[in-house]
């Protein structure tokens, strides 16, 4: 009986994982490795993808990772890591560059990755450091919207990478964006007596 449940909750789970993915026509996974365009936290890469008429580098996005949340905290109650986790949270800016619209999901495709080489995949929740992206976005040509990926990642994990791909994941061209290290926290002087 135990056993049935699970597998009826996983095939819910994949259900509804599914069906956002599904949004844009997504292209079949290749072998071949995708272009990276590597930059740095804060500046913008024009990214290509395919279009629902498997059109490739008709789609074209500006994404830039604004900023990137280390620590970030959960916006409800119930809104709180694994232990031994920690919520970090990026805020990306897509612009819609081309004439073919956007109608995806914008989660599917961005990856952080830490110190050590392991990459993390977004995670559902929302955080007080700003609003998330809906489920399934569309951009025309010239619209801009932002919004925080949430990812859930071990506590000691140092982030020093992001990364974003079009057509959740599986298009031609993988921006990369290099986060700068973290600055120690400065201990005030001690005041001098006498």
């Amino acid at each position: 009986m135990r056993r049935l449940a699970l597998v009826a909750g996983l095939a819910v789970l994949l259900g509804g994982c599914g069906s956002a993915a599904e949004t844009a026509k997504n292209p079949q996974p290749s072998d071949s490795r995708p272009r990276v365009r590597q930059v740095n936290v804060g500046d913008a890469v024009v990214l290509a993808g395919v279009d629902d008429a498997n059109g490739t580098g008709t789609l074209r996005m500006a994404v830039k990772v604004k900023n990137v949340v280390a620590t970030a905290i959960g916006r409800g109650a119930f809104e709180k890591p694994r232990k031994g986790e920690r919520f970090a949270a990026v805020r990306f800016v897509f612009k819609n560059m081309g004439a073919t619209p956007y109608h995806d999901s914008p989660t599917f495709g961005a990856k952080v990755i830490d110190s050590a080489g392991h990459g993390y995949d977004p995670t559902v929740a929302t955080v007080s450091a700003g609003p998330p992206f809906p489920r399934v976005m569309s951009l025309v040509r010239g619209q801009v919207r932002s919004g925080y990926i949430v990812f859930a990642v071990p506590r000691a994990a140092k982030i020093v990478s992001v990364q974003y791909a079009l057509n959740a994941g599986y298009a031609p061209e993988l921006g990369e964006w290099r986060v700068p290290p973290r600055a120690p926290a400065r201990t005030p002087p001690t005041p001098r007596v006498g």
